[in-house]
């Protein structure tokens, strides 16, 4: 629930107030035109960003747990493999699951092959597409997607929805 939550930066609002309530029956689309705040929204839903003035807040009480991929990933300086190793560690997954669960990741997510590649030279998609892996292994109850599409080239904007998919499954 966004409770009038407004956003500001030097004296300047960037967003709000908006109020409004997701029922998480299913997928959940913010339009708009750029500079709209869409992003800055998706980054206060995730809790990157405290609201200036009103309240986030869940039905649980609690922030469920929650993944966001950005327009542009945010990828670690390791291997594609390494990249979800290290999110499974970081969030405390035991050590003698994390093997199996990189390698199904690699898998869903059709970069198997590339599991030791330097994560930061991949293609674009393959990019996106790690970054999806990464969030899905950590298994979110809210996912949260920042353009994920954007600046790909047809065969790999088909990729990544189909890799989007996966989370329904």
């Amino acid at each position: 629930h966004f409770n009038q939550v407004t956003f500001s930066h030097q004296e300047k609002t960037l967003l709000g107030p908006c109020s409004f309530a997701l029922d998480g029956t299913g997928p959940t689309l913010v339009m708009g035109p750029n500079g709209a705040g869409k992003s800055l929204l998706l980054r206060l839903a995730h809790g990157l960003l405290t609201p200036t003035e009103g309240q986030v807040s869940w039905s649980t009480g609690t922030r469920p747990r929650q993944a966001m991929v950005f327009q542009q990933p945010v990828l670690l300086r390791r291997s594609a493999m390494a990249n979800l190793v290290h999110a499974l560690a970081v969030n405390n997954v035991a050590r003698r699951t994390r093997t199996k669960l990189v390698a199904e990741a690699l898998e869903r997510f059709g970069l198997t092959a590339r599991a030791h590649t330097p994560a930061r030279v991949l293609s674009g998609g393959e990019q996106q597409r790690l970054a999806l892996a990464r969030a899905w292994v950590l298994r979110p109850q809210v996912l949260f997607l920042d353009e994920p599409t954007s600046a790909l080239d047809p065969a790999a904007i088909k990729a990544v929805e189909a890799s989007v998919r996966e989370f329904h499954n």
